[in-house]
């Protein structure tokens, strides 16, 4: 109703809602290829995502983690279905950073906290620990200076986590970066919750 505002657990619910319809009206083989995901049968894919591997079937609907099968958050399972969505995703060519995205302007603040400072003043405080999340998550290193890891997120998207040293000035600093492509298989919003969810992993050492 116009001029209401849901409860924020509402808004998760109408967002699941939303992304099974969509997957339902779109369920496209082809489509569904080009994003990475594997068909295991009628109605049923296989999408993996950093370390963990989902499975999304449509009758009866449900996104659940392999291979416990137990489903995952809500924030996660709007993540799978908002990437599934995603119609023509084209191949990554660079890493960009947050602020590179015009339609992420107004969000600036909220990623600077959420992720930035967040992962900053966790396992970024120290390389050893820095590394040690970073691998437990599925990372890959690539630069040592800064430090970098590749995460593959889902198979057409990337993020790249980066610590850099510091020295008797300025205290160990880290980012988060993108491919490049990042807004052609998630909206604005989500890709915050992606890196968002990431620095959880790392800083807790589990997934979904």
């Amino acid at each position: 109703m116009a001029g209401i505002e849901l409860p924020y657990q509402d808004h998760h619910e109408v967002a699941l809602q939303r992304g099974e319809q969509r997957l339902r009206e779109r369920w496209d083989a082809s489509r569904l290829k080009r994003l990475g995901a594997e068909a295991v049968g009628e109605g049923r894919l296989e999408l993996q995502c950093l370390a963990w591997r989902f499975a999304v079937q449509l009758d009866p609907f449900a996104v659940t983690v392999l291979p416990e099968g137990r489903e995952p958050s809500v924030v996660w399972r709007i993540l799978v279905l908002d990437y599934l969505a995603a119609e023509n995703p084209r191949p990554p060519v660079s890493f960009v950073s947050f602020a590179d995205f015009a339609e992420g302007r107004g969000y600036l603040k909220a990623f600077d906290g959420r992720v930035v400072r967040r992962l900053q003043h966790s396992v970024g405080a120290q390389i050893d620990s820095f590394a040690d999340a970073a691998e437990r998550c599925g990372g890959v290193q690539g630069n040592a200076e800064p430090l970098a890891y590749l995460f593959r997120f889902f198979p057409r998207f990337e993020l790249q986590a980066l610590r850099y040293e510091g020295d008797e000035d300025f205290s160990p600093s880290c980012n988060v970066l993108f491919s490049d492509n990042a807004l052609s298989v998630l909206s604005i919003e989500s890709v915050i919750v992606a890196a968002d969810e990431l620095v959880t992993c790392m800083k807790k050492g589990k997934g979904p």
